[in-house]
């Protein structure tokens, strides 16, 4: 998160849940990453599963899959970071692909494609 210029008051959140008081990864859930109030940005052990994306068709499940796990770290920090600041999941899916977060253009083409398949998911 650092590489990213996300602010240091952002990185990382407890899981209270699970007995962690503080923590960037969080081996427990599964959804890819989180924030939590304040905008503080976890992510979890869902970047590690290639079919995490498998909902949102097979073109976006497969560059998912065929991504770089550091691409996935990346989409899933912007994603998060953009949805504090837009308040919404709807908002850092659209937005995301934009980011002035400094992302190499691997991470912009896998959010462009997650952008599209959410655009897809909910047009069926």
């Amino acid at each position: 998160m650092h590489a990213l210029d996300i602010p240091e008051e952002q990185i990382g959140s407890g899981d209270h849940q699970h007995g962690i008081a503080w923590c960037t990864f969080s081996p427990f859930e599964r959804d890819g990453g989180g924030n939590s109030p304040g905008g503080r940005i976890n992510v979890d052990s869902g970047v590690l599963n290639p079919e995490l994306m498998r909902r949102l068709g097979p073109e976006v499940s497969e560059v998912w899959a065929r991504a770089r796990l550091r691409d996935r770290i990346d989409s899933v920090i912007v994603h998060e970071f953009e949805e504090d600041k837009g308040g919404s999941h709807e908002y850092a899916v659209a937005n995301a692909p934009m980011t002035a977060i400094p992302v190499n253009d691997r991470v912009r083409t896998l959010l462009k494609r997650i952008k599209e398949g959410e655009e897809e998911v909910r047009t069926r």
